[in-house]
């Protein structure tokens, strides 16, 4: 419910802006307000559409993924093109009261009709072409982007793969799947690691999709940790299934990695952590463990200060997508401390994946997805 009325609220408020700047201040013909306007407010409502489409998608057969990307596509340029418009606005009037003090001229006037009426088709021009730009970030194969992390605890070089935030849906591209797959197996990882929102859909959905990802291979195995979308698709059912496709899964659980000098450890997204039967317990997760290995946690969610220090060397999360659409950086940062990318905290390493895949509008906005290798270097005493 509370997804619902939050929505509505930015739904009304984005339509009134948007709306009345794009056809509220010219001569247009009603019907041509009315489309426009209709476009609008389908676009910002998309969320609770898609919310319901869900639910009966067995009734909408094989037109329902294209019905549902579309409505997410709409939300995203709906999204896009109030920003555009706020910022042009913003830099309009403020430069035209500006030029006010030397000239008196109208040829920047912001309320003149006929400037409105080209600056409105240049916005929505614009807006197309960065929506366009955006979708084809979302949709194409990530790039492998390789960081490394060093210890005087490896004794060797380790090469590992990550996935994070792939949120795959019963609408999830087949093909771009299998060739995630394949550019993950081509690395040759020792092991892989998912750690959470891998789904976004009921078990009993995507049977197809879990066929491709079964596809993931590593000598030392594949390792997932769950994140808030599980826990919002059937958490108990997505565990079963996980560790039924031979995937090891570390929920306050770890495990020494066979013949090597890695510990992996895995703890539940804090958003599953604030049930009773579910709490992160380092100890727990890292009770195998010894002083000498070199200690890997997973956890979706970065910050997790809140638990105070922990004896681990490399924690690798997601969630974040790295704002997936800016502006939303600056949110998601606010809301998460860590962005995308490597920092140091306390006494170990922290790497934030920007995410594999994308949630919502299939658009990635300077936020591009990643698949990540992550090299693992020995320091020499």
């Amino acid at each position: 419910m509370f997804f619902i009325v939050a929505s509505l609220i930015v739904a009304i408020a984005g339509s009134m802006v948007t709306i009345k700047t794009l056809v509220g201040y010219n001569q247009f013909s009603l019907w041509f307000k009315l489309s426009v306007a209709g476009l609008v407010v389908v676009g910002w409502l998309a969320p609770i559409l898609t919310h319901f489409l869900r639910r009966g998608s067995e009734f909408l057969g094989v037109t329902f993924p294209y019905i549902y990307n579309l409505l997410y596509l709409l939300f995203g340029l709906a999204f896009i093109l109030l920003i555009l418009i706020l910022v042009r606005d913003f830099i309009w009037v403020g430069g035209w009261k500006l030029s006010r003090l030397w000239t008196a001229s109208p040829f920047l006037d912001p309320y003149n009709p006929r400037l409105i009426a080209r600056a409105n088709l240049g916005v929505v021009l614009l807006s197309l072409a960065v929506c366009t730009w955006a979708v084809w970030e979302a949709v194409k194969i990530p790039e492998v982007k390789t960081v490394s992390f060093s210890s005087e605890k490896l004794d060797r070089e380790y090469r590992l793969a990550m996935l994070s935030d792939l949120h795959i849906n019963r609408t999830s591209s087949l093909s771009r799947l299998n060739d995630i797959v394949a550019k993950v197996n081509a690395l040759k990882p020792e092991a892989i690691f998912l750690v959470g929102d891998v789904v976004d859909d009921k078990t009993k959905n995507l049977e197809p999709q879990m066929q491709v990802l079964r596809k993931l291979s590593a000598p030392l195995g594949v390792y997932v940790v769950t994140g808030n979308h599980e826990l919002y698709s059937g958490l108990d059912l997505w565990l079963r299934n996980f560790s039924r496709m031979g995937w090891q899964v570390l929920f306050n659980r770890g495990q020494k990695l066979k013949g090597t000098k890695l510990y992996v450890g895995g703890i539940p997204d804090l958003n599953t952590a604030m049930s009773p039967f579910f709490k992160v317990d380092f100890a727990k997760t890292f009770k195998q463990s010894r002083n000498t290995d070199y200690k890997i946690l997973l956890s979706h969610y970065p910050n997790l200060e809140k638990y105070g220090p922990a004896d681990y060397d490399l924690q690798l999360s997601g969630h974040t997508h790295g704002g997936q659409i800016f502006p939303f950086h600056y949110l998601s940062w606010k809301a998460n401390k860590y962005l995308a990318g490597a920092y140091r905290v306390d006494n170990h390493d922290l790497y934030v994946s920007r995410g594999t895949g994308y949630w919502g509008p299939p658009l990635r906005l300077l936020a591009p997805s990643e698949i990540t290798e992550i090299i693992l270097q020995p320091i020499k005493k």
